[in-house]
């Protein structure tokens, strides 16, 4: 499944978000596997940043660092999402939020 690095900050983000909640087992497994590979590409992403950081001492006010930073964000990633069906959710006996699963969206394998 394709994720810009932006997308990839927003996605762990929200992941932490949903942290203290219990899940069944396989969807905590999913939640786990799915954030693992996204921190592995995170941490691309930030060393990349950092040199940014060092390139433009002034980057509030730069424009090229802006631009640049537009670019890393933008940069498409490849990574194999561990996919859960759709009736694990429909056919669970368990609560979740509208935003919990707009949340794991990308992680649900609908038929």
């Amino acid at each position: 499944m394709k994720f810009t690095n932006g997308s990839i900050v927003g996605t762990l983000n929200a992941l932490a978000t949903m942290a203290d909640i219990e899940f069944p087992v396989q969807v905590a497994y999913a939640i786990k596997k799915n954030h693992r590979k996204l921190v592995a590409e995170y941490k691309d992403y930030e060393e990349q940043l950092e040199v940014l950081k060092e390139k433009y001492p002034e980057r509030d006010k730069s424009k090229e660092y802006m631009s640049d930073l537009q670019t890393l964000l933008d940069i498409e990633v490849d990574i194999d999402i561990h996919k859960l069906d759709e009736s694990v959710f429909t056919n669970g006996v368990f609560n979740i939020t509208a935003k919990q699963l707009e949340i794991m969206e990308f992680m649900i394998e609908i038929e």
